[in-house]
């Protein structure tokens, strides 16, 4: 019998993780381009974008992003009658990543903010006569005419400039990840100064697990990495 919704897909990547037995403690991870792309597009997210991701993804209690996660629910409790229009706390929710482009060729792209779209004024007036504000990357923007910029328009293809498609990382490097989210090329001698500093001396008590990292843990390793961050300030 066919099943009553399809099931869907979700994308994950591989990491291997080394784990001192004797301790039960994860020593350090082992990650080809997929997991090091993910990781490094934390970097390209805008603060708001941050706190909604660690609120809607983690599989803890939300972390607080220092007074970020403050400022963006005061934002998400504001009444409109507050701000400008709609598209002002659209803005502010969920602001645009200026890699967006980039960062949706990734295998694992954990920002699940709508794609960029284009719009503009439903008045074709404006737009023949270049009379308005033209262009804008928020539905709804009032044009200066009165009326709201809610047409999309498709931009023309523009040229692969920044290679779309190649992430961040070469297809053949493989890297190392310690516990603090340091990433280093996966080197012979890289793994022995990581054991030393770590004091390891019995290669023998580490034993190699494979776990596989979807959006999801992606996000609350994420969240992990600021509630570490404040447990140690």
């Amino acid at each position: 019998m066919a099943a009553s919704s399809a099931t869907k897909s979700v994308e994950k990547v591989t990491l291997r993780v080394m784990v001192d037995k004797e301790r039960n403690k994860i020593l350090y991870a082992e990650a080809g381009k997929d997991f090091i792309d993910a990781l490094f597009s934390f970097l390209t997210l805008p603060l708001g974008t941050i706190a909604r991701l660690v609120a809607e993804e983690s599989n803890i209690e939300p972390v607080k992003f220092g007074s970020i996660s403050s400022l963006y629910q005061s934002v998400v409790n504001l009444d409109e009658q507050y701000v400008w229009s709609r598209t002002c706390k659209e803005m502010l929710l969920e602001p645009r990543n200026s890699m967006e482009a980039y960062c949706q060729k990734l295998k694992l792209n954990i920002d699940n903010t709508e794609p960029m779209k284009h719009f503009i004024c439903g008045n074709w007036d404006c737009v023949r006569k270049e009379r308005g504000n033209l262009l804008s990357t928020f539905r709804n923007q009032l044009c200066s005419c009165g009326k709201v910029m809610d047409k999309v328009l498709s931009p023309p293809p523009q040229p692969d400039r920044l290679s779309l498609g190649s992430g961040f990382v070469k297809e053949t490097a493989a890297f190392i990840i310690s516990d603090d989210l340091y990433v280093m090329p996966n080197l012979f001698g890289t793994v022995i100064q990581l054991l030393h500093r770590l004091e390891i001396s019995d290669i023998g008590a580490i034993t190699e697990k494979t776990v596989y990292i979807s959006k999801k843990e992606a996000c609350f390793l994420m969240q992990l990495s600021f509630e570490l961050y404040y447990l140690c300030c």
